[in-house]
């Protein structure tokens, strides 16, 4: 991929919060109005790490909506040559696809590729309503997400909304509890009421 760019984007939900390149699969509230398409700037994954070779990258977070697999993926080896310790990526699970031509199954995409690059499996979570991240049965672990893919890859993929958040670190070091440690930094969300920090709160953030 080029370094910069232009594509187009669809707008969806509010704040434009569910926006991706792509379609999504199924209609829903938040895209029953189509979605509008604008031109944005591109900047790629690769041009991004290769930027940040001089630092330490305790962890890097994607959530782009379908697009996710196609970023950490076109970088190939180079997330583990440039340091990265930690990822959390936003996948597909269950066979659902939920945006048109996006690859980003926690089975047949995510799983092969980060052991083929060097990074462990730790575990699958979901978003609860109380706004708590919950571990997934049958995915919170390598061993137990092999055998449930086992099983999924028997059936046929659906149009759907259901996304998780995937867990990976580097091969060779210690592994966490996802739940207590969260990888660690509280999430700022004003326009939820979330936590606000001072400029010294976020300056110690993850140190």
């Amino acid at each position: 991929a080029e370094p910069f760019g232009l594509t187009s984007m669809y707008i969806y939900n509010k704040r434009g919060v569910s926006s991706s390149l792509s379609r999504p699969t199924k209609k829903a509230d938040w895209n029953r109005n189509g979605g509008a398409l604008k031109v944005v700037p591109t900047v790629s994954f690769r041009s991004i790490l290769e930027s940040l070779q001089n630092f330490e990258i305790d962890l890097i977070m994607t959530d782009m909506q379908g697009h996710d697999f196609a970023a950490v993926s076109s970088v190939g080896g180079l997330i583990k040559e440039v340091g990265v310790k930690r990822l959390v990526t936003e996948v597909y699970k269950d066979n659902v696809v939920s945006y048109e031509g996006a690859k980003n199954d926690i089975c047949r995409d995510w799983l092969p590729h980060m052991q083929f690059v060097g990074y462990v499996f730790e575990g699958l979570t979901r978003m609860k309503k109380n706004g708590k991240e919950a571990l997934v049965e049958g995915f919170q672990n390598k061993k137990q997400a092999i055998k449930s893919c086992k099983a999924l890859f028997q059936k046929e993929t659906t149009a759907s909304f259901a996304e998780y958040n995937a867990y990976w670190r580097v091969e060779g070091i210690a592994p966490v509890d996802l739940l207590k440690t969260h990888y660690v930094c509280p999430r700022h969300l004003p326009w939820q009421n979330g936590p606000r920090f001072t400029k010294e709160q976020y300056a110690a953030c993850c140190q």
